[in-house]
């Protein structure tokens, strides 16, 4: 439809309000802080330091880097919301997306927000927004500002890059002072949990050259998929390698080594910063940067024995509307045509990080076949799965044979409670829960002989009837049997 004709007017969004809208992206400090890397590793940076500098409430955050820089033009329409279209086409390398990621991540954290940067033969060149007078003067007004002029110095000092500073920082530190030990250990750990998460989402980069430094601390990588045999001692498997989606999307599903191969350490360090169950999954990367750390896409829940499993999926930045990647590129949802694609992937790497699983936990049985004495044995009683001590467990028999041994007893005790098959339990739970069988289930003449048993043991110690019927009533196994209490 033609348009020239029809009247017109250009209406502008109230700049105080538009960016109060901007502040509430669903960022967090640490997404907010990814985000303004990402610029960073676009232009180039090898070496990218934060400095955390706290003040209490005046505290604030400067972000510096030795990418290509910008001259005034670039400076001025980097710092315009929107400044490119996410149709617009990207270099291969480019982890922008709409143009907003500096603006939107900097006001979700800061009120102020100054840019500072250097081109190769040139002289600094500085912008600043002030969300305070925005709201003051309700006009776009990009300031020619530097709160304080040292800013500039380091900048001068390299040949070229880019400083971003975040002042006023009321979402992380208002209401802070800077005498206070717990408001000093708020801003620490935040710290903290910037640190692992730039470890995790620029993990390939860094283990590639790339230099992140935080309050002077360089990072070190997280490898999700332990994949350096000779550095956490026991390699993952490679189960699956292929291209999906025309050749554009690469995958590899890997299933990580059972934890008793792995020492307390590497398995802390390979928990991540949300733990094994939260991490198992999809792994999305858009140009080595990663966007999904560990999720099954809505294919499959969580459960503990597939924790191992975990599954790269590579995508190019020309895929990010198919993918549906959002403005804080922490959310991907694949196309439709590839997920029948993705869960037959998920499904044979779930099935292997179940086997590898399955192995430690049906240990027990193969034990037996091989002539080994076990001190829990599986049984199964009309359908339902139950645990019983093994009688003929030598330390078993002798508490048989001498049941006023109480040495014995004591060690056959400590040995039940050490023993107790937790890899076979837990498999069997997540498998087939409604399998397994409650205390004494379809035995209850056995379970009614030990009761009146006990109930003739403790009305012979002097207790009441209804004291007695009370205090079994809250006794396992009695408690499940409370009809059979009501006999007594």
């Amino acid at each position: 439809m033609n348009f020239t004709n029809i009247p017109s007017e250009e209406t502008i969004p109230r700049a105080d309000s538009m960016m109060q809208t901007l502040r509430a992206m669903g960022y967090t400090l640490e997404t907010a802080v990814a985000d303004i890397l990402d610029n960073s590793i676009t232009a180039g940076a090898r070496r990218i330091a934060l400095k955390f500098d706290w003040r209490g409430e005046d505290s604030s955050l400067l972000i510096a880097d030795d990418g290509y820089g910008m001259d005034e033009s670039q400076l001025v329409e980097a710092m315009r919301p929107g400044s490119l279209h996410p149709s617009q086409e990207r270099s291969a390398a480019d982890l922008g997306r709409f143009g907003l990621g500096l603006k939107t991540a900097s006001f979700s954290q800061a009120r102020r927000l100054t840019v500072l940067s250097k081109v190769t033969g040139g002289s600094v060149k500085f912008r600043c927004w002030d969300l305070d007078h925005i709201n003051d003067t309700r006009r776009w007004c990009l300031l020619t500002f530097l709160s304080k002029d040292n800013l500039r110095h380091q900048l001068e000092q390299q040949p070229r890059g880019t400083v971003v500073y975040w002042e006023k920082l009321d979402r992380l530190t208002g209401g802070l002072n800077e005498g206070n030990d717990d408001h000093l250990a708020v801003f620490t750990k935040a710290i903290t949990d910037v640190k692992r998460h730039l470890s995790m989402v620029f993990h390939r980069y860094l283990e590639s050259g790339l230099k992140i430094i935080v309050n002077e601390r360089e990072l070190e990588p997280w490898d999700p998929f332990l994949t350096d045999k000779e550095r956490f001692g026991a390699a993952s498997q490679v189960v699956l390698d292929e291209t999906i989606g025309s050749g554009l999307v690469k995958v590899l599903a890997y299933v990580l080594p059972h934890h008793n191969r792995l020492s307390t350490p590497v398995f802390d360090e390979a928990s991540g910063i949300r733990g094994w169950n939260a991490h198992q999954g999809f792994y999305i990367y858009r140009n080595q940067r990663l966007l999904v750390p560990g999720d099954w896409l809505g294919m499959f829940r969580r459960d503990e024995h597939h924790k191992l499993a975990r599954i790269i999926v590579d995508l190019p930045n020309t895929l990010d509307a198919a993918w549906q990647i959002d403005i804080r590129k922490s959310v991907a949802r694949p196309p439709a045509l590839l997920r029948a694609e993705l869960k037959r992937i998920a499904a044979y790497t779930r099935a292997h990080a179940a086997e590898v699983y399955r192995a430690r936990g049906r240990k027990l049985q193969r034990s037996i076949n091989l002539g080994f004495t076990p001190v829990w044995n599986e049984r199964i009683r009309q359908g339902k799965r139950f645990y019983e001590l093994n009688r003929e467990h030598p330390l078993i028999q002798v508490i048989l044979k001498n049941p006023g041994d109480s040495s014995a007893i004591h060690t056959a005790l400590r040995l039940i409670e050490e023993t107790v098959p937790v890899p076979l339990i837990a498999l069997n739970e997540a498998e087939k829960p409604r399998d397994q069988a409650r205390p004494y289930e379809h035995a209850e003449d056995e379970v009614n002989t030990l009761l009146r048993r006990l109930y003739s043991d403790l009305i012979a110690s002097g207790r009441s009837a209804d004291e007695t019927k009370k205090l079994l009533s809250l006794m396992e196994p009695f408690s499940h049997y409370p009809h059979l209490i009501d006999l007594l």
